[in-house]
């Protein structure tokens, strides 16, 4: 057999067919990968990323394969040297198989140039080596795989005639069928899971899903069984006249048919190879849809806006959301009607569509894009899904659009949170009952009009309440969360303790509290105002549970602007107001992971105390790198000119002002009378904790809204909001997580520590070498494949001339 193999490998390698196969597949990818401008252009995508590659390779496969294989079986019957080969001791599957694999070595030949388009963009990355090593080598086995298929199909249609011509035409019909017959079939289908079936029966849906790295059972079993199918039908043309091989040929036909039945009842364990494993869903996802694949009765339906004609950030974004909806599906038992939506197909007028949407909270955003000779388009793109379960819709916003991230990490962002947003949207939907929180009042707290914006945020997940706390020790147990925003008066024993009981039960408290007071009327009318200790009484609560909040106030360069009027100008200006930092968050927290800055004003540090090794504290909010500490009391001006002229005034960096707490805290009324005014009625008080969470911030303001106008006109300003810039931060986003942590325990806020490597291009190195890496990408490769053509039919010519 190993004769054979050598005589058809030296065969297609002196034949035109294989110098053209060779030729066509990598000038074809060279010039539509490095050269043309399009979707295909690597370098113009911006991404280091080999998919393209991949995708148009497999095209090309269906094409000029069947042109590679027509002559494999046909020239033997029309030169009748195939009956010559059976009369050796070689049988007919040994036949076939050693052209099979000589083929399919040849067709690995012409790929193994192609690794100089890993080298490139191995030193393109930003930084360089910034590729996934395991999603490449993967594809390459798949993209080896695919063509194994094909040249299989490429000896079944020349075993069926003698005319190359024709089973040039047959190979071309089968293989369009199996890789994108079976995806066009499915798109007639209702949807569920035999939409789903008809579409993995296909080659195109086996390569998109190795190719971006998962593996599944059933990948690599349709692989093996379109190759025993094709092998066993070829062997059995070949063979008509044989009756003892045709029953063999029977009994396999037969076990391959049992093979697939097993396969249909056998679990489909599937494999994420990705370096940061970007397409494992989490349990707590598929626990949550799995419950609609054991319901009868709820009906779910995905309708996403992300469609139509996107560039290539956008069509990465299209594509995740689709990957991530199909692998959710396949937990949910395919119970979810997933649809793809072009804007621009629904019946509303091209001109009242951005209202349309808009009223559908689903407003437009501007996409400007820049080609690569500089010129600007701009384009409205909807970047929404909407989530229905039965009559009621949530809009999930797939797009995550964080200040100061580049538009590509802004797309990465919003893949990763892919997951977290349907999940959410889906729990809300499908939760029984909600839990309850409470502000507390009658300390002088915000207003209620101060944080609307945060009750409208919090009322999609939670029961909002407000009351004060009175003398019952167990009136807060049906909270989840208790939330203390802003208080200026002092809290009386009996509150405290009934506070320290709560958490001690297992409840939950958001602390947002001053360290310092001033008078904001001062402020604006006299332009100054003495602050001094902002007197809660909470401070020994605090200081027990390891955190303590300074008698201080913040300033920091990384600050927002404040309008003033000063006396030699006769408009206002805009001047640095640094008692109004723009706070840092943390990375790599779940709550304040991918959340722009919080926009905070009269902040007091915070010390972590190092009190209990059973409670874990993470730092959630920070100054910048340039900040002070301005202790109390102190007058509050808006002179900055002396600040501006010292270079050392700001000699402190990153200082704590948010905290997260974890863990079992000790009770501040352990061995401590008990006001008689409690009314315990029999209650003991606890001294530790259940396991439990607090979040403790030393401003108020972040929870805060400006109201502004009067009467009918009044309108709230979301928290956060800077009137100054116009500039939205971070403050519901923050608040929201924040709460959403402390409520539950169930691993879904983990969702948001998921991560995704970024792998981009460097675009400086592009522009400067363009010219350069294409040239490259040709004629490497095409060299290469011409000096081993060459160099074999010169050996043959000189072996048998001489």
């Amino acid at each position: 057999m190993n004769v054979l193999i050598r005589k058809e490998l030296v065969s297609i390698l002196c034949s035109g067919i294989g110098l053209f196969f060779a030729l066509i597949f990598l000038v074809a990818n060279g010039a539509m990968l490095w050269i043309f401008e399009g979707d295909f252009n690597i370098m113009d995508t911006g991404y280091a990323t080999l998919e393209k590659f991949f995708n148009l390779s497999s095209i090309l496969f269906v094409l000029l394969i069947p042109a590679l294989t027509m002559r494999l079986i046909a020239e033997e019957k029309r030169n009748r040297t195939l009956d010559i080969l059976r009369s050796r001791p070689v049988g007919i599957s040994a036949i076939i198989s050693s052209k099979w694999l000589a083929s399919l070595l040849f067709v690995m030949l012409v790929l193994l140039p192609t690794i100089i388009y890993v080298y490139t963009l191995y030193i393109l990355g930003s930084p360089v080596g910034n590729l996934d090593m395991g999603v490449i080598l993967l594809s390459y086995l798949s993209l080896i795989g695919l063509a194994s298929i094909f040249i299989a199909v490429g000896i079944l249609a020349s075993s069926l005639s003698k005319n190359q011509i024709i089973a040039f035409v047959v190979a071309l019909f089968i293989n369009f069928v199996i890789y994108f017959g079976f995806d066009l079939l499915s798109t007639l289908l209702e949807g569920g899971a035999t939409k789903v079936f008809v579409a993995s029966c296909g080659l195109s849906y086996y390569m998109t899903q190795i190719q971006r790295g998962v593996v599944s059972l059933n990948n690599i079993w349709v692989l093996i069984n379109y190759m025993l199918i094709i092998h066993l039908i070829t062997l059995y043309i070949l063979s008509l006249r044989n009756k003892k091989i045709n029953k063999k040929l029977g009994i396999y036909a037969v076990s391959i048919l049992v093979l697939n039945i097993v396969m249909l009842c056998v679990p489909n364990p599937r494999f994420d190879f990705t370096a940061d494993k970007r397409y494992t869903i989490s349990d707590y996802s598929k626990t949550l849809v799995g419950s609609l694949a054991e319901s009868r009765s709820l009906h779910v339906r995905v309708n996403v806006y992300l469609d139509g004609n996107l560039n290539f950030g956008f069509q990465r974004l299209r594509n995740a959301t689709n990957q991530f909806l199909d692998d959710l599906n396949r937990y949910a038992g395919y119970k979810m009607d997933v649809s793809f939506i072009n804007p621009a197909s629904l019946d509303v007028s091209r001109e009242s569509l951005p209202d349309y949407m808009a009223q559908r909270a689903m407003p437009p955003i501007m996409l400007n894009e820049v080609d690569r000779d500089g010129k600007v388009s701009k384009q409205l793109i909807y970047p929404y899904a909407e989530v229905i379960v039965d009559s009621d819709t949530l809009q999930v916003s797939l797009l995550k659009n964080i200040k100061g991230n580049t538009a590509e990490e802004n797309l990465t962002a919003s893949i990763v949170n892919l997951e977290f947003q349907f999940v959410d949207a889906l729990r809300l939907l499908l939760r029984k009952e909600s839990q309850a929180i409470a502000f507390i009042e009658g300390h002088g707290e915000l207003p209620r009009a101060y944080v609307y914006d945060a009750e409208e945020a919090l009322a999609k997940y939670f029961f909002v309440n407000r009351g004060e706390i009175g003398t019952n020790p167990s009136i807060l147990d049906d909270f989840k969360v208790v939330v203390i925003a802003g208080p200026t008066q002092k809290y009386s024993e009996t509150e405290k303790y009934i506070l320290d009981q709560y958490l001690m039960k297992g409840g939950r408290i958001l602390w947002l509290v001053d360290g310092a007071y001033l008078s904001l009327d001062d402020l604006a009318n006299k332009g100054q105002s003495a602050s001094m200790r902002n007197e809660t009484g909470l401070d020994d609560l605090l200081f027990t549970y390891g955190v303590r909040i300074g008698s201080n106030l913040v300033q920091d360069v990384q600050s927002s602007q404040i309008l003033v009027q000063n006396h030699s100008e006769t408009q206002p200006i805009n001047i640095p107001w640094y008692y109004s930092p723009l706070l840092l968050p943390s990375l790599d927290n779940t709550i304040t992971k991918d959340i722009t800055e919080v926009k905070a004003a009269f902040v007091s540090s915070i010390d972590i105390l190092n009190k209990s090794k059973l409670v874990t504290k993470d730092i959630l909010l920070t100054t910048s790198q340039h900040s002070r500490i301005v202790p109390v009391p102190e007058m509050i001006t808006f002179d900055v000119e002396h600040i501006q002229s010292d270079a050392h005034y700001f000699n402190e960096s990153f200082l704590s002002v948010g905290v997260a707490l974890k863990g079992m805290f000790q009770s501040a009324f352990n061995n401590r009378l008990i006001t008689d005014s409690i009314d315990l009625r029999g209650y003991k008080t606890r001294v530790e904790s259940a396991d439990t969470k607090m979040i403790v911030v030393g401003s108020s303001d972040i929870i805060r809204n400006e109201v502004v106008g009067q009467g009918d006109n009044t309108e709230v300003l979301p928290m956060g909001y800077d009137r100054t810039s116009g500039r939205l931060y971070g403050n519901k986003d923050f608040i929201v997580n924040a709460v959403n942590w402390l409520a539950n325990d169930d691993g879904w806020m983990e969702l948001r520590a998921k991560t995704q490597q970024l792998n981009l291009l460097d675009k400086k190195l592009i522009y400067e070498g363009r010219n350069k890496y294409a040239a490259l990408n040709i004629l490497v490769p095409v060299c290469f494949i011409g000096l081993i053509i060459g160099g074999v039919s010169l050996r043959r010519r000189y072996k048998y001339t001489r």
